[in-house]
């Protein structure tokens, strides 16, 4: 047991007692730009910081290696530790969202983006912009920790002990499901590291592939700390509440949804559940049944899209885009079952979200998914449609299987708390600075 006695905010303890942590919040501006943004990486980044700030075992300096991004960085986590958006913040995104590019705009930009952020005047202004921060610090208690890119330059040169998350390793093992930019930023991650680096797997599964390709780093600096479903997601059982919920998507009050929430790409393997939907759909007893893809659209999503467009189920076929933080619980709980037949996770974060709201939940029985969800989920072979279509069809034709497998949803998802999750990232840092 952890004994550690946490100074309140009113002593002065030992200068070396509290950790400067400098963390790279570049994904808290992506996502005050762009809801897109908000993703897996971004609920991991966000979360972990509220939690690591209400631990007092560290003084939090948020850092943007992009200066372009530095003021968007700062209002969203203005907003995440209001926990809400005020409407004048919801105003400010808005503006910001005219000021953005169209997609193919954007695309043919990238590129020369890249050459402005990696220019002499910028780095010089990096490095500028990193010395103010150290001047706020005790240099032998700082530590710089990247929820999910390589280590800036100008850390680099500092010489500060830094902490690396990697998220997974797919863009190694299936690099067919990603963008060129995608396998580019994790080549430069993976490139960059550095024997002193401590990295931190968010599953076992994440690990055990890491050390299949990992030459640099020591077997003992590679840690394992799980994530965790936002503390605000629950149950919904308000009537008022649900309702509103299913009006929102266009849902009728006696429609039986199935669910399945992501950032819509390949890996997510929503072809096969499309496939299964449309032959559970063309069945007789079945006709109030709808399918819910909530999410925004990724990458290479052309396919699906003619897919759904020429489905015969098109019409029972409902796609959400991006769902709101505090519209999630309710979209949870309309859920008759939760599918989430992905082909490679590294964590898994939506069916344990899923789970937290007491949706009986059915998973590919892949990766890091039989982790996270232990003997509470349904588990099949993700490729095949004959597994996913018997899964499904058990949880809509059975009460008592829907009632015990969301019982145990609520089980397993207790075991997992942010709390835990920002008291094992501590550790590590006291670890990297040799503490």
């Amino acid at each position: 047991m952890n004994t550690r006695l946490n100074p309140s905010p009113t002593q002065n303890p030992r200068a070396d007692a509290v950790i400067d942590l400098l963390f790279d919040a570049l994904i808290l501006g992506q996502a005050y730009r762009a809801d897109v943004s908000r993703g897996g990486i971004y609920r991991y980044a966000s979360q972990l910081l509220i939690s690591l700030e209400s631990l007092q075992r560290n003084r939090l300096l948020p850092y943007c290696p992009d200066p372009l991004l530095a003021e968007s960085v700062a209002a969203e986590l203005t907003q995440l530790r209001h926990r809400g958006t005020t409407p004048a913040a919801q105003t400010q995104r808005r503006r910001s969202w005219l000021l953005r590019p169209p997609a193919p705009v954007k695309s043919l930009l990238k590129p020369f983006y890249r050459k402005f952020l990696a220019s002499k005047p910028l780095r010089q202004s990096a490095e500028r912009n990193l010395s103010k921060a150290l001047e706020r610090c005790n240099r032998a208690s700082t530590v710089f920790h990247t929820p999910f890119q390589c280590v800036p330059a100008e850390v680099r040169s500092a010489g500060l002990p830094s902490v690396i998350t990697v998220h997974d390793m797919l863009p190694r093992i299936h690099p067919e499901f990603f963008t060129e930019e995608t396998i580019r930023h994790f080549t430069e991650l993976f490139d960059t590291l550095e024997p002193r680096d401590h990295v931190i797997c968010v599953s076992e599964s994440t690990r055990r592939d890491f050390l299949r390709f990992n030459q640099r780093i020591p077997e003992s600096q590679i840690h394992v700390t799980p994530l965790a479903a936002s503390p605000e997601l629950g149950p919904i059982q308000d009537a008022a509440v649900l309702a509103e919920a299913r009006q929102q998507y266009g849902l009728g009050e006696t429609d039986s949804v199935i669910l399945s929430l992501c950032t819509l790409e390949p890996r997510k393997n929503l072809r096969l559940l499309i496939e299964v939907f449309e032959s559970l759909h063309t069945k007789g007893n079945h006709d109030s049944l709808k399918l819910v893809l909530a999410g925004s659209l990724g990458w290479k999503t052309t396919a699906l899209m003619q897919q759904i467009q020429d489905s015969p189920a098109s019409e029972s076929i409902v796609i959400t885009g991006h769902v709101p933080d505090q519209q999630l619980a309710a979209l949870f709980s309309t859920a008759i079952v939760f599918v989430y037949p992905s082909l490679y996770e590294g964590f898994g974060l939506p069916p344990l979200e899923a789970m937290q709201c007491g949706a009986p939940v059915i998973v590919g029985a892949t990766s890091s998914l039989p982790e996270v969800t232990g003997e509470a989920a349904l588990q099949v072979d993700p490729r095949s449609a004959a597994e996913l279509r018997d899964a499904i069809e058990q949880v809509l034709t059975s009460p008592s299987l829907r009632r015990t497998l969301s019982a145990r949803s609520l089980v397993q998802a207790s075991h997992f708390s942010w709390q835990r999750t920002a008291e094992r990232t501590a550790d590590i840092y006291e670890i990297a600075l040799g503490r």
